[in-house]
């Protein structure tokens, strides 16, 4: 979304190192919290907590201190749409609760745990192609031929295809048989930006392919899938194209669309985000496993560890202990080109708004 619908705010710098770290590692995200942190309640059992959670179709209560007997306990109702980082949980009257970085408390009951994508792209050596492709289709089958003849296997979600040769206009070559183009995202080598030097680091995001091409000069050091937005151009929530820098990196932040009425509301903490347009940035999507498909508000969603990856190659780099770092005339962030268009609106796999 643009910058008029969407609030981005940043986490005190030791929380969102802690929340970058974990989140790193298994997944996760964050919002600043509000006043001094909350006593902590009488725990009668401990467990390993979540990473990420999201609010129910029938909301939550958030609470300060979490209650023995949630019922006529004062809290903050908070409807679908919230998607939560998570420090830890106890467990009190019998109760789950877990406690999310803006310091409170939501019972365990009322959110489910994400299970982050453990989807991941590829590093590309010198002199390495991109002969391979992606399977976005929930399978892909493998045909004898090019046309859809007998069935030799099936390759599953997200797996990684190496190519034979040259794909025809229906179907790509295997080693051995054949799978269907609409089966596959295949990353292609672009031409360079002209703002961009020979040993330049820069990012090539394709629309139409949903793919991310990480470069220094000429040559692909990164290639991935991303979820750009659904929407067509022109739309709010379409990514828009051309050639940006990153304005500013952040270890954790708040995206929100809660000061508009009318909407579906929601906020999300959302890590290692790169802003390079008003309310538009990469950053870790740990709600969904839809890489390869277009689903965003207008953001380019990226798997946690692809997040990781790209946050520590561009620029400008995140010093040690600081939450946030915005570039300047004089040091300008990484190039980003985005370039082609998403190929129709496809409708969104679930109804969930997001960033």
């Amino acid at each position: 979304m643009s910058r008029a619908s969407r609030r981005a705010r940043a986490l005190p710098p030791l929380r969102a190192l802690a929340c970058l770290a974990a989140f790193v590692s298994c997944g996760g995200t964050g919002r600043p919290a509000s006043g001094p942190a909350p006593t902590a309640a009488p725990a009668q059992a401990t467990r390993s907590a979540p990473s990420y959670v999201l609010v129910g179709a029938r909301g939550a209560t958030a609470f300060e201190t979490p209650p023995a007997q949630p019922v006529g306990a004062r809290g903050t109702h908070l409807g679908r749409g919230y998607g939560f980082m998570v420090e830890g949980e106890r467990t009190v009257g019998g109760r789950r609760y877990v406690r999310v970085h803006d310091g409170r408390w939501l019972p365990a009951s009322e959110v489910s745990s994400v299970t982050p994508s453990a989807f991941a792209g590829v590093k590309l050596g010198p002199g390495d192609g991109l002969r391979f492709g992606w399977v976005v289709s929930a399978v892909a089958t493998v045909h004898a031929s090019s046309t859809v003849a007998t069935a030799l296997g099936t390759r599953p979600y997200h797996s990684r295809i190496i190519l034979a040769g040259a794909c025809q206009a229906t179907a790509c070559p295997l080693a051995v048989g054949w799978v269907q183009r609409s089966d596959l995202a295949l990353p292609a080598r672009a031409p360079r930006p002209a703002e961009v030097g020979p040993r330049d680091a820069w990012l090539d995001v394709d629309l139409a392919s949903q793919t991310l091409i990480a470069y220094v000069g000429d040559e692909p050091r990164f290639a991935t899938l991303v979820s750009t937005g659904f929407a067509l151009a022109g739309s709010p929530l379409a990514t828009p194209t051309g050639v940006f820098h990153i304005r500013s990196k952040h270890a954790i932040v708040r995206m929100d669309n809660l000061e508009h009425t009318g909407v579906e509301p929601y906020a999300y903490d959302v890590p290692l985000t790169q802003y390079f347009s008003d309310g538009k940035a990469l950053h870790a999507a740990p709600w969904h496993d839809r890489f390869g498909h277009a689903r965003s508000h207008g953001c380019i969603n990226l798997s946690p560890r692809d997040a990781a990856w790209l946050f520590a190659f561009t620029t400008p780099g995140l010093p040690p202990g600081a939450p946030e770092v915005q570039s300047t005339a004089a040091r300008p962030g990484t190039v980003i080109r985005v370039r082609g268009a998403v190929p129709g609106a496809p409708p969104r796999t679930d109804d969930e708004p997001s960033p």
